[in-house]
């Protein structure tokens, strides 16, 4: 459940298990500041044991809990589905990731605000959820209003329905027009930046551009941007000694933006180029992926320029995209 944290003002997960509730617990503001992939797929954890299976995780997939995530935000949600593409819709399923999906009861919230790295409008998002999730509350004056999205939320709502009572137009009015305060507050934090409409084309036309090397030049190769980015689902596998005569393989999130992400064997890498790395998360989420899942993988929830340790932001990055493709084009 999201937690406002006192220093800085900005909300966190916190994994609550006996109540009663914190304090803290907040469903107000906007997304967290750690995406929601780690319910699903764990930063590190154990997949096989050999000689013998022992430290599988699956072999305990019977006793996996069930968890309700609380206040899920619209982009989060987007992002759920679109790694949802890559782990159990395509022709491989990644059984660790569909178990704990199964077990993932989700509450969705608007967002009542929006944070200067928000971009959600310029993928033609809503900054509330409008799919995704079991149910999504919305604050309004005295309490939230709950909407099903879903059979598990109807079944909900309605094996509590002590908890809850019939929405009042006006409080229905209340939360529409709070949603529109939002929307246009997005806006004009992005109006100086493109839309996300064509902007595939307009990256194939730059693919061997010198901007990246200039945007590259700011890089530190932190990996911050793919840790904390919500769609972003690369891993590695390895192997660890646990005894004398037992071994582990364990997954691990991996970074794109790192220098041995690529290498293989005779130390070849298709990416030595620092600015190769870079502009490959660009065009994965806007290009590559588009063209293999038909969506782009990027929800514009702007952690990824949070977390920039040089300050690097996609919507500037893409804008330059767009500019010079243009110029490009009229020439």
């Amino acid at each position: 459940m999201p937690v406002r944290e006192a220093e800085t003002g900005k909300l966190h997960l916190e994994r609550i298990e006996l109540f009663p509730l914190p304090d803290n617990l907040c469903l107000d503001g906007y997304r967290t500041v750690e995406p929601l992939k780690a319910f699903a797929q764990l930063l590190r954890y154990p997949v096989a044991g050999y000689p013998s299976t022992e430290g599988d995780d699956m072999a305990g997939e019977k006793t996996f809990p069930q968890v309700v995530v609380a206040g899920a935000r619209g982009c989060d949600l987007a992002a759920l589905a679109l790694v949802d593409k890559v782990q159990v819709e395509g022709e491989f399923t990644d059984p660790f990731y569909k178990i704990r999906r199964d077990k993932m009861l989700v509450i969705g919230a608007d967002c009542s605000e929006c944070g200067e790295s928000c971009f959600c409008n310029l993928l033609g998002a809503k900054p509330w959820p409008e799919k995704g999730c079991d149910i999504v509350v919305s604050r309004i004056q005295g309490g939230y209003l709950a909407e099903a999205l879903g059979d598990r939320g109807e079944k909900l709502i309605r094996e509590n329905k002590d908890l809850f009572a019939d929405a009042r137009d006006a409080q229905i009015k209340m939360r529409d027009e709070t949603r529109a305060r939002v929307v246009k507050d997005l806006e004009g934090k992005n109006k100086d930046y493109p839309r996300a409409e064509g902007v595939s084309e307009a990256m194939r036309a730059m693919l061997g551009d010198e901007m990246w090397e200039d945007v590259a030049a700011r890089c530190v190769e932190c990996g911050a941007c793919t840790n904390i980015c919500p769609t972003c689902y690369c891993f590695l596998l390895y192997d660890q000694k646990t005894d004398g005569s037992h071994f582990q393989r364990i997954f691990a999130w991996d970074s794109c933006q790192v220098t041995g992400y690529a290498r293989m064997a005779g130390m070849a890498n298709p990416r030595p180029r620092l600015s190769d790395r870079v502009k490959h998360r660009l065009y994965h989420k806007y290009d590559y992926l588009p063209l293999s899942h038909g969506a782009i993988y990027c929800t514009g929830c702007g952690r990824c320029v949070d977390t920039c340790s040089a300050s690097i932001d996609m919507r500037e990055t893409l804008r330059r995209v767009r500019e010079k493709a243009g110029s490009a084009k009229k020439a």
